[in-house]
């Protein structure tokens, strides 16, 4: 059928009909009428008749990883006159047989950027290689954020019918921003996580009311698999290493990527700043030496492109308790505004309060949370054995004058609550004028910043400047980023994602090859990993 093998000829041949059917036919069209605008297309063209087309369109369409390619060479068709840069598809169907068609699916290797190439969260990166294609995170949009395509529109475009094909998904960490989405999922597609992962949202979902969270989480059909850090295993055809790295997020991890003879490490989330800060360093010798391998591209978190550790007072760990613990010398009527999934900022804190002879208080979900975080690292590592936390009944109950409160994050809050919270702890109680340790980003307390928490911002303010600000970031800053470039050393591609400055990353202090490298792709964007 000549109309079906001019589909598979090359994009620079079918430059001005391929204009005209880029016009006719979107990357939001449904496949049907995609298919059949195609194959219409192509009869036409060769005097054939377009249902017979349509219907071998469709066997050879039935991958579904042709389908996306159909999008793009439509898309891609509307540009010949202006050519894309070179690591974007510009060849999809150049094929001049199936057995060179089928060469080209199984050596592909491919890297789509959903979403997060110029915001903050939410970031979303699908890796191909071969016939296998996985999902790296998942997760929900930051509030204030200035992406372009929001929760519900980009669990839709990602997996509607036959737009991409999708073999299991990944999570670097339980940050909603990165997992917030993970019960958006279609149910036939496994869920990869670390052990500990699985433990903090299981914890986290009783709270939440989401039983639908609560009942993927329960994980009775065995969807939801573990790994362990540094042990390499295998999804289809590809070969996956995660190294646990060190963050605001108990044991988030990094992911080696290996497939048709290349190779992608997605950084996830990271800094250097914590207890396990060694395992920044650690990592690229055990890509280099242990495993032998090379990293072809680079994808890595930019979050402080924007930001400035001196002008945020930003903090390693060991500050932050010692700054508390000289804090709590001074005053024994403490609150504590910390992340309740943020195990070493609290680590911090409740060491310093240890110190001190302070009772620690907190409610029944950090509580848990705590217990949870302090069994499972502690045999491990003797640094997370935290003191004795009490129920916040007994604050209430006792006349206890010295008293550390943890109150998790307070996020989210209505402005009335926030303020009533903070009454409600004084009632029944002499001389109440506590103070405030915040130990969060104080984006959120800026009301110019998109960000801005108005309830938290109350809670804050109640406390009359009687605030103490120590905190430690959850994210690497240019210096560390241009070390950790370097020392990984990558070959081909550098693609900046979650941050609001991409360009930012031509100006860190690296070496001219390494600036050569960064590309700065759209959200949507596929490269192409020749």
């Amino acid at each position: 059928m000549r109309a079906f093998d001019l589909i598979a000829v090359k994009i620079w041949e079918l430059k001005e009909d391929l204009n005209d059917a880029a016009k006719a036919v979107s990357s939001d069209s449904d496949d049907e009428k995609l298919l059949a605008d195609l194959a219409h297309w192509a009869a036409g063209r060769c005097g054939e008749n377009a249902e017979d087309v349509l219907q071998q369109v469709k066997v050879w369409a039935n991958d579904k990883s042709v389908l996306p390619a159909l999008r793009d060479i439509l898309e891609v068709g509307a540009e010949c006159n202006n050519p894309p840069p070179s690591w974007k598809f510009t060849d999809f169907l150049g094929f001049s047989s199936a057995e060179e068609r089928d060469e080209w699916y199984n050596n592909r290797v491919l890297v789509t950027m959903h979403r997060g190439t110029k915001q903050i969260g939410g970031s979303i990166t699908q890796i191909t290689m071969g016939n296998t294609s996985v999902l790296t995170d998942f997760g929900s949009a930051l509030p204030g954020s200035h992406g372009t395509i929001d929760d519900n529109d980009i669990v839709e475009k990602i997996f509607r019918k036959n737009k991409f094909k999708v073999d299991a998904v990944f999570f670097t960490h339980y940050h909603g921003d990165h997992a917030g989405l993970i019960d958006k999922i279609p149910k036939d597609i496994p869920i990869y996580m670390d052990p500990a992962m699985l433990k903090i949202l299981q914890v986290l979902s009783k709270y939440t009311g989401n039983f639908s969270m609560q009942e993927l989480l329960a994980n009775r059909d065995g969807r939801i698999q573990t790994f362990t850090p540094g042990k390499l295993f295998s999804v289809g055809d590809m070969n996956i290493i995660p190294f646990f790295v060190d963050h605001s997020a108990y044991h988030a991890n990094m992911f080696l990527f290996e497939g048709a003879g290349h190779t992608v490490l997605h950084s996830g989330d990271f800094r250097n700043t914590g207890y396990m800060s060694k395992s920044l360093e650690i990592i690229p010798k055990l890509i280099h030496e242990r495993y032998n391998k090379q990293v072809d591209v680079l994808l890595t978190e930019g979050t402080m492109m924007t930001r400035s550790p001196k002008v945020e007072n930003l903090l390693t760990e060991w500050d932050v308790n010692k700054e508390a613990a000289n804090f709590m010398r001074e005053h024994k009527q403490i609150f504590v505004v910390c992340s309740s999934t943020n195990f070493d900022s609290l680590t911090s804190i409740c060491r310093a309060a240890r110190t001190n002879n302070l009772p620690i208080y907190a409610g029944d979900y950090i509580m848990e949370m705590l217990k949870m975080f302090s069994d499972t690292a502690k045999e491990k590592n003797g640094l997370y054995d935290l003191p004795p936390v009490k129920s916040i009944r007994e604050y209430f109950e006792s006349k206890a004058g010295e008293y550390i409160i943890l109150s998790g994050s307070l996020l989210g809050r209505e402005k009335g609550k926030a303020e009533e919270l903070y009454h409600n702890y004084g009632k029944g109680k002499k001389d109440y004028r506590p103070y405030l340790i915040y130990s969060m980003w104080q984006g959120y307390l800026d009301s110019g910043h998109p960000a801005y928490d108005e309830g938290l911002a109350a809670f804050v303010r109640q406390f009359d400047g009687r605030v103490k600000y120590i905190h430690s970031s959850g994210h690497a800053d240019k210096e560390t980023l241009a070390k950790f470039i370097t020392n990984i050393a990558p070959r081909k591609y550098i693609v900046p994602f979650h941050t609001e400055n991409p360009e930012g990353f031509k100006n860190l202090d690296i070496a001219d090859k390494y600036k050569d490298m960064v590309i700065l792709p759209q959200d949507g964007d596929t490269i192409k990993i020749a």
